[in-house]
C-alpha cells in the first residue's frame, strides 16, 4: 500500500468488550507503515450512516469497527458514492460479526492491519431490501420476529445468549403467517424466509452451500410448514450442515424477490437485515449492479 493512504475508522465505542483497545492497536500499525487515519466513535445507532452521508473528507480506505450492525450503517452511509471509489475493511469488535466469521479474519490487531496494508480486495454485491443496503442477510417471519424481539438491555449483559432467548419465545408462533415469494418471476409461498449473499448463519453453520459474497445473485432459503415442531426438526440440519436438504426447505437463487404476507395482519410484519430491524412487508429486494471492494486477507493458492 502507498504511503499517505487515508485510512477513516468508523467504530462503535459500546459494541463488544476491549474494543477500544483493539481500535487504537489498529490505528497505530496503520500509522506505523505512513497511513494516514481518522477515526470517528459512532453516538448512536443511525450515526455512522448520517456521518459518512455528509462526510467531504478523503476516502480511500473505510474500516468499520464493531459488529455486523456497524457494517451495515457504514456501507448505508457510503450509498451516494460510486462503488469503485474507496475500499471497505471490516475490524470485527462487536457480539456478532458474521461477515468477519465468513471471510475467516483473524482476531488480532496486527493481523487485521495487516490485511489493510496489503490491500487484497474482494469484489462483494451487496442487497437492498426497501432501498436499505444488506450486506450478508435479510429475513422474514421467524428469523425477523427473533431479531426483532431481543431484548436490548439483556442483549449488553449476555451477548449471543439474548438471541436464543428470543428464538425460543418465538418457536410458538412459527406457521402462523404465510408469505407469497415472486423470485425473478416465479412465484412460491413459505412460512418463513431467510434470504442470504454468505453460507453461513451466525458465522458457524452452513446455511446455503451455494451462497457466494462474490456473485451478483442471492440465495433465498424457504422454510415451510404449520408446526412448530416441524420447524425445530427443519432447525436440526444446521449445525449439521444439512438445513436446505431438510424437507420443507427449499433454496433458490434470485436477484429481484418481491415478498408479502398472504394473511390479514393489522400488525407490522418486520424485516430484518445483517441482524436489526430495518423495515417491514411489502418488501422489493433486489442486488445491487456493481460490487464493493473488500479488503479480505489473501489466501494463498
Amino acid at each position: 500500500m502507498a504511503e499517505n493512504t487515508h485510512v477513516l475508522i468508523v467504530f462503535n465505542p459500546v459494541s463488544g468488550s476491549g474494543n477500544l483497545n483493539k481500535v487504537e492497536a489498529v490505528k497505530a500499525a496503520l500509522l506505523a507503515k505512513g497511513c494516514a487515519v481518522d477515526m470517528y466513535a459512532t453516538q448512536s445507532a443511525g450515526d455512522a450512516t448520517r456521518y459518512l452521508q455528509n462526510y467531504d473528507g478523503p476516502l480511500d480506505i473505510v474500516a468499520a469497527a464493531g459488529g455486523d450492525g456497524t457494517v451495515n450503517e457504514v456501507v448505508n452511509g457510503l450509498r451516494h458514492r460510486a462503488n469503485h471509489s474507496y475500499r471497505l475493511a471490516i475490524i470485527p469488535t462487536g457480539t456478532t460479526n458474521v461477515l468477519a466469521a465468513e471471510l475467516k479474519f483473524p482476531s488480532s490487531a496486527q493481523r487485521i492491519a495487516d490485511i489493510i496494508l496489503n490491500a487484497h480486495t474482494r469484489d462483494i454485491y451487496l442487497g437492498q431490501a426497501n432501498e436499505r443496503r444488506f450486506v450478508l442477510m435479510a429475513g422474514i417471519g421467524y428469523d425477523a420476529w427473533v431479531v426483532d424481539g431481543v431484548n436490548l438491555e439483556l442483549k449488553k449483559k449476555v451477548g449471543k445468549l439474548a438471541y436464543v432467548w428470543s428464538m425460543l419465545k418465538e418457536l410458538r408462533n412459527f406457521g402462523k403467517k404465510e408469505y407469497q415469494l415472486i423470485i425473478d418471476g416465479q412465484q412460491y409461498t413459505a412460512n418463513s424466509v431467510v434470504i442470504t449473499n454468505g453460507k453461513y448463519y451466525g458465522g458457524a453453520f452452513v446455511l446455503a452451500r451455494q451462497a457466494d459474497l462474490s456473485a451478483s445473485t442471492t440465495q433465498v432459503m424457504m422454510i415451510s410448514g404449520r408446526s412448530p415442531w416441524k420447524f425445530f426438526g427443519i432447525l436440526l440440519g444446521l449445525p449439521l450442515g444439512i438445513m436446505e436438504k431438510m424437507p420443507g426447505a427449499l433454496s433458490v437463487a434470485g436477484s429481484d424477490i418481491h415478498i408479502e404476507e398472504t394473511t390479514d395482519n393489522p400488525n407490522r410484519e418486520p424485516v430484518q437485515a445483517d441482524g436489526d430491524s430495518v423495515t417491514e412487508l411489502p418488501l422489493k429486494l433486489k442486488m445491487e449492479d456493481t460490487p464493493i471492494q473488500l479488503l479480505v486477507r489473501q489466501v494463498k493458492p
